[in-house]
């Protein structure tokens, strides 16, 4: 595979992702002492009125911090837990929807920094980073 700008958008917003859930590993309690995961059903569907749908199964995470904007688009899948996420979302348009998704978070609070092509925001004990790639936004999300 050539190397080009979006492979290393992709390659950059996994290796912050492995990176992250790599670090939270230890606080997570999602397996049992043998070190076995433990998966579960996914939850029911949130019944508040200001829940992204759910769409194919896929929802979003009940741990989100509260207040934290999610970007435009169908939610097609989530990965890690306990704090640690990446959140995939279809958009017709990636570029226009990271443009409003990166001025909801400024609005929210969140300082926002560009990283190589792609942007990082903080706020609290939050950090997102946000990338594009084909027809999707990658979001990968830490919380402490």
């Amino acid at each position: 595979m050539p190397w080009n700008r979006t492979t290393s958008l992709v390659a950059v917003a996994a290796a912050v992702a492995v990176g992250l859930l790599g670090l939270t590993a230890c606080g997570s309690d999602a397996g049992d002492a043998k070190g076995t995961s433990s998966a579960t059903a996914p939850a029911p569907a949130p019944t508040t009125p200001d829940a992204p749908p759910v769409t194919g199964g896929v929802k979003k995470p009940d741990d989100l911090p509260a207040g934290l904007p999610l970007p435009s688009g169908e939610l097609t899948s989530v990965t890690g837990g306990k704090g640690a996420y990446v959140l995939t979302f279809g958009a017709a348009d990636p570029k226009a929807a990271v443009g409003a998704y990166r001025a909801a978070l400024e609005d929210a609070g969140y300082q926002v920094v560009d990283v190589a092509g792609i942007f990082t925001a903080t706020s609290d004990k939050t950090s997102v980073s946000v990338a594009t790639g084909g027809d999707t936004v990658v979001l990968t999300l830490a919380t402490l």
